[in-house]
């Protein structure tokens, strides 16, 4: 994460460091889906019924619910893992608030074609699937923007931990990268001014850094094409097939 951008345009191209993991992304799926199930079940808003605090739960109310809920999972599942690597080859900033706008639409739409065919389309129309996308997609976004906002606090504490442990102090200007390799759990945080070299090895990749005025070498199990996509917006580019360098 970079600690001091020159101007915004070149903050909204840096790289967003989380939700690029099977380990994130099945977290972000199962809480947006379990908030928006008891969202349903308790508010009940839209027209889903009239809230009465004293009525018990109707068995319909809760099928209906459930099935919204496995629709909604299995569609957010093909969207993170399928529809999202193959659209969105980049991670900057810009790309990732796309990401999840185009989600609110996707669900509000895999919602409103559910509804229909679950009433033999009964409320067909340009106008209806509108009022899907206000209705569904501000309900989603209460828990997508709560869940984001953790990620990314989750992110700064681990950089801020990162920073107390370092000997030297990093310039003003600096900027911090984080590279994860492809199980999401092993990372290298590194000054940009420090990353010299990364090559590509087989099923791995080679990361040259300087540390404490040592060269050091840290491999990753991941692809080149995957940490090139982490470094949008750095100063290191493709100079080969199987290198990335300054």
């Amino acid at each position: 994460m970079t600690f001091r951008l020159n101007n915004a345009t070149q903050a909204w191209k840096y790289p967003v460091p989380f939700l690029n993991n099977k380990r994130d992304k099945w977290l972000f799926i199962w809480l947006v889906n379990i908030y928006c199930a008891f969202f349903l079940l308790f508010f009940q808003p839209f027209g889903v019924n009239n809230y009465d605090p004293t009525q018990a739960l109707q068995m319909e109310l809760l099928i209906g619910v459930g099935a919204f809920m496995v629709v909604n999972i299995i569609a957010m599942t093909a969207y993170e893992f399928i529809l999202h690597p193959l659209f969105f080859k980049a991670n900057t900033r810009y790309h990732f608030a796309l990401r999840l706008l185009l989600l609110l639409i996707f669900l509000s739409t895999t919602t409103y074609l559910t509804y229909n065919v679950l009433g033999n389309f009964h409320d067909w129309s340009w106008r209806s699937y509108f009022g899907f996308i206000r209705d569904i997609g501000s309900m989603t976004s209460i828990p997508v923007t709560g869940i984001v906002l953790y990620f990314n606090q989750r992110q700064v504490k681990k950089e801020v931990d990162f920073l107390k442990r370092q000997p030297q102090s990093f310039a003003g200007d600096a900027a911090l990268i984080c590279l994860t390799a492809e199980n999401g759990k092993d990372k290298l945080f590194v000054q940009q001014d420090y990353l010299l070299l990364l090559e590509a090895q087989d099923n791995y990749v080679a990361i040259y850094h300087q540390e404490e005025n040592q060269l050091k070498k840290t491999l990753f199990r991941t692809s080149l094409k995957r940490m090139e996509r982490q470094l949008e917006g750095s100063s290191l580019l493709r100079c080969h097939r199987s290198y990335l360098s300054c």
